[in-house]
């Protein structure tokens, strides 16, 4: 995605070249969507983004899709790969719902959790009890729904170093408060039940997912340097 064209302008110049067309566009959402792989900028010697008249040319229709038809990034990415100067890429009204139709998640069977992930019973009540994950009734067996079963596979690994569901209270308590900031940010047009709406909506909450976890892993680091943890 890096063009050989002469460079023209910093990020913070790309900015406020698009603003007219972009009011919401940010320095942080440029960076954000170059950590996503959609796109792939020149850089001086000190680590200064470089953009050119193609780079400005990509971002602008990066942005737009999303501006029009509210895709994901994901879908905006794979549209993106051949795409060229001067394209403009066009997304049906059809295409556009199933596009941003939901995936359908499934819920897994207890016992295949279990060996799946090679742990016991013991430690799913454990999970359990400090509200990590939840086990459900469906038909006549016992079952965790996706997102718990990620859970579970997660914890399995950090088992290995020590690490005990007592450990994992922290970050339920942080994604709960997490979850209410979101809420407050997003309630103006989760009022809304036009499914372009509710796509924008998904939108931007991946938007503030991927900053969030920017800036997360950012302090995060900070504090691993003071305490002598990390370079």
């Amino acid at each position: 995605m890096t063009s050989d064209v002469k460079v023209t302008c910093s990020i913070g110049e790309a900015v406020d070249r698009l603003r007219a067309t972009f009011p919401d566009l940010s320095i942080s959402k440029v960076r954000y969507l170059e950590d996503e792989g959609l796109l792939s900028l020149q850089r001086t010697k000190g680590g200064y983004r470089l953009f050119s008249e193609a780079d400005l040319a990509r971002l602008s229709e990066i942005l737009r899709l999303q501006k029009e038809y509210f895709l994901p990034l994901t879908v905006i990415k794979e549209r993106m790969k051949t795409w060229r100067v001067g394209q403009s890429i066009t997304v049906d009204s059809g295409e556009e719902e199933q596009e941003n139709l939901p995936q359908p998640a499934g819920p897994v069977p207890l016992a295949k959790a279990l060996q799946k992930t090679g742990t016991n019973s013991d430690t799913i009540k454990t999970l359990e009890s400090f509200g990590l994950i939840a086990l459900l009734k469906e038909g006549d067996q016992l079952v965790v729904s996706e997102a718990d079963f990620k859970v579970l596979k997660v914890f399995v690994k950090l088992s290995r170093f020590g690490i005990e569901p007592r450990h994992l209270r922290m970050y339920e308590n942080q994604a709960q408060r997490e979850a209410m900031l979101f809420q407050q940010i997003l309630t103006p047009t989760m009022k809304h039940q036009s499914p372009k709406t509710r796509s924008k909506t998904q939108v931007e909450l991946k938007e503030l997912l991927g900053m969030t976890e920017e800036l997360k892993r950012v302090i995060l680091h900070k504090a691993l340097r003071t305490a002598n943890l990390a370079d």
